[in-house]
């Protein structure tokens, strides 16, 4: 490596921790990775181990760190995913629970308990009252975890997003905080002041002296002291707004990121938040004045972690043989991917993975087309849905993410939106989009970046067969509700 500066981001990904060297034309010029997987001990169950997790991220950056020089790393940028809370003593730094991730899905009795409506927390947070947001995790884990208790009798326990535990960390303990993008995750945000609710605090019992100070996603979140350079911590974003910022999503313009979940994305605004029941209002990533604007955001729960979960059922493939496999295909199954239950706008945790149109003539392929056209389908549900409440998911769709490189699910979710794709040919969205807001929050021109290539695709079937096979889609998923559990 040269002289040359970096900006150097984490990406604490569901199944992998990763960092990467963004030279100051927009270019990644080094990438250090290791897999990360989360334990799953039991039904809906799924965890990481605190100081796994810790030391799998710093890892990578201390090997990055090596590598470019770390007098060559002008910043750093933590993006993490978003739900997954940890538990620790501030006083040992040692976890006082297992992490539970954003699939965990064990405190269901914690959500049910809380004396708060759906209403009034789709109010507060934008979000609703469901085991996979942070709060009810940290009431299970306040209920069952001796170490979670004797840390919050001592006054030493400290909860926050993946983000928050990893600055903490690098930091050795002087910056504990979080930007809105993670904070409201935890179901506990005020997104209309960008402040902890106090009422929702007391509802899951959750101590706001435990919680991260609120900054700015580009603010000053501290540095990390590595061989003798201080490194400035300029960005903490959530991996979605992250993409989004990558994106530079205007008002009016919608994003799809497939990920290990998929993502649909609407810019509504930054004058007051919109709220669509059915959909989450999300907040975008802010630059340093804090301001950021409203997101009506459509999760899938299930997209990547779909085709893993083929091949644990025993029908194995490559992914890199996805693309080839779906174009094999000559009958493929209708799939509901409904692991970890249905997101927007459905919110049924109920349902699991269902199939139909199996045939003595059934095949791999069939399989693998029927899981990508289960994913685009589950997508196209929550864009008809948004088109309904008024708000019109119109070409062009930017779509980003790793399985955005699987050129059938790109022409059949064209087909289903009948809209065109812009697809990024850049994959590191995230990365990048952390980048961005670091660039410009240490006088980098980020203005100056190149906007990656992106292909476009259009829809090639007719509206009123769109129309005809999302409608038998759509019966299908009503037959997978109505089965007995």
């Amino acid at each position: 490596m040269t002289d040359e500066k970096f900006i150097v981001a984490l990406d604490q990904g569901t199944s992998s921790s990763r960092a990467l060297a963004v030279a100051a034309d927009g270019t990644v010029r080094a990438m250090k990775s290791a897999p990360l997987a989360p334990s799953r001990p039991g039904d809906g169950l799924s965890e990481y181990d605190a100081q796994i997790l810790a030391d799998s991220q710093l890892g990578v950056l201390n090997d990055l760190l090596d590598e470019i020089g770390p007098q060559n790393a002008a910043a750093l940028a933590v993006t993490s995913q978003r739900s997954t809370v940890v538990l620790w003593d501030r006083q040992t730094g040692r976890a006082a629970a297992p992490v539970l991730t954003w699939e965990d899905g064990r405190a269901v009795e914690e959500a049910r308990r809380a004396e708060v409506s759906q209403e009034e927390i789709h109010a507060v947070t934008g979000l609703y009252k469901t085991p996979y947001f942070s709060a009810p995790k940290i009431a299970w884990c306040l209920a069952h975890m001796p170490g979670a208790k004797e840390a919050l009798k001592a006054g030493n326990l400290l909860v926050g997003p993946v983000a928050s535990y990893l600055i903490w960390k690098l930091t050795q303990g002087k910056t504990f905080a979080a930007d809105p993008t993670l904070a409201q995750r935890m179901l506990l945000l005020d997104i209309r002041t960008k402040t902890w609710s106090e009422e929702l605090c007391r509802a899951f019992g959750v101590p706001s002296a435990c919680l991260p100070e609120i900054r700015p996603s580009a603010a000053d979140y501290g540095a990390y002291d590595y061989k003798g350079v201080r490194i400035p911590i300029a960005t903490c974003a959530g991996d979605q707004q992250a993409s989004v910022a990558f994106t530079d999503l205007r008002p009016g313009q919608t994003c799809i990121n497939y990920g290990t979940g998929a993502f649909l994305l609407h810019n509504a605004g930054a004058a007051a938040p919109v709220f669509l029941p059915g959909m989450l209002t999300s907040l975008s990533a802010s630059g340093a004045d804090g301001v950021c604007d409203y997101l009506l955001e459509g999760p899938v729960n299930a997209a990547g972690s779909v085709f893993q979960w083929l091949n644990a059922q025993g029908i194995t493939f490559d992914h890199r043989e996805i693309d080839a496999l779906c174009g094999e295909a000559k009958n493929p199954v209708w799939f509901l991917p409904a692991l970890g239950g249905l997101g927007a706008p459905y919110w049924d945790y109920s349902v699991t993975p269902a199939f139909a149109g199996l045939s003595p003539r059934t095949r791999r392929a069939d399989w693998v087309a029927g899981a990508a056209r289960g994913v685009a389908f589950l997508l196209a549900d929550i864009a008809a849905y948004l088109r309904a409440g008024g708000y019109p998911v119109s070409s062009p769709v930017r779509v980003s993410g790793g399985l955005s490189r699987v050129s059938y699910l790109m022409r059949f979710q064209a087909d289903l939106l009948q809209a065109e794709l812009w697809v990024a040919q850049e994959a590191e969205s995230t990365v990048l989009g952390a980048a961005r807001l670091t660039a410009r929050q240490i006088g980098w021109n980020a203005g100056a970046w190149k906007e990656a290539a992106a292909e476009r695709v259009l829809p090639s079937l007719d509206g009123a067969k769109a129309a005809n096979l999302h409608q038998r889609w759509q019966a299908f998923v009503g037959w997978c509700k109505a089965r007995p559990s």
